[in-house]
């Protein structure tokens, strides 16, 4: 009987893992900019950002992120929720946000 419980946890631990979805975005955009690491200007940076933005696509949570920095007068960034634009130097981007559902 435990040999019977054990194939059948994991077989549901295989099972849901097939199921998850995982997907990378490379420097990811909002409205065409690249998106910036701040939903707001200077708050709710890197880890709510990311998160935001994975919610946006449908996905349960970000599970990796990594940023790109002083880029906005090159590349200027676009926050999520203020829809700010950011042109200076000292603005930074995602570089790329990894998206986990399950």
């Amino acid at each position: 009987m435990q040999l019977k419980l054990t194939l059948i946890g994991a077989f549901l631990c295989v099972s849901s893992f097939a199921l998850a979805s995982v997907e990378e975005y490379k420097k990811p955009r909002t409205e065409g900019l690249r998106l910036d690491r701040c939903l707001t200007w200077g708050n709710e940076c890197d880890e709510p950002a990311a998160y935001s933005w994975c919610f946006e696509k449908g996905y349960s949570k970000a599970i990796y992120w990594e940023l790109e920095h002083n880029i906005g007068a090159s590349q200027p960034t676009k926050m999520l929720s203020s829809k700010q634009i950011c042109n200076k130097p000292g603005c930074d981007a995602f570089k790329v946000i990894v998206c986990y559902k399950n």
